[in-house]
């Protein structure tokens, strides 16, 4: 069975995330994503229970990241790619 892509359209007027849709926005697995915010590297909310991710949150994490840069000194864009959809 092939797994369906993931469309991320209005991702902008999201604000907030719950572990799964965290996890998929990132590329990593839910249990990543919970020892990165035990850490406190990532913050997290309580979402009656729940944990919550704000977008802002998860944009800031993933440029904090060590990543390729070009001659210029910039990161690539490639590395970067622009995770919300214009």
């Amino acid at each position: 069975m092939k797994d369906k892509p993931i469309v991320l359209v209005g991702i902008r007027n999201q604000g907030l995330f719950g572990p799964k849709a965290a996890a998929r926005y990132l590329g990593i697995c839910e249990d990543t994503l919970k020892k990165i915010s035990d850490l406190g590297q990532l913050r997290a909310f309580n979402m009656n229970g729940r944990r919550g991710y704000r977008l802002e949150d998860l944009d800031a994490y993933v440029e904090s990241l060590p990543g390729w840069y070009d001659s210029t000194g910039e990161k690539s864009a490639k590395v970067l790619g622009d995770r919300r959809v214009s």
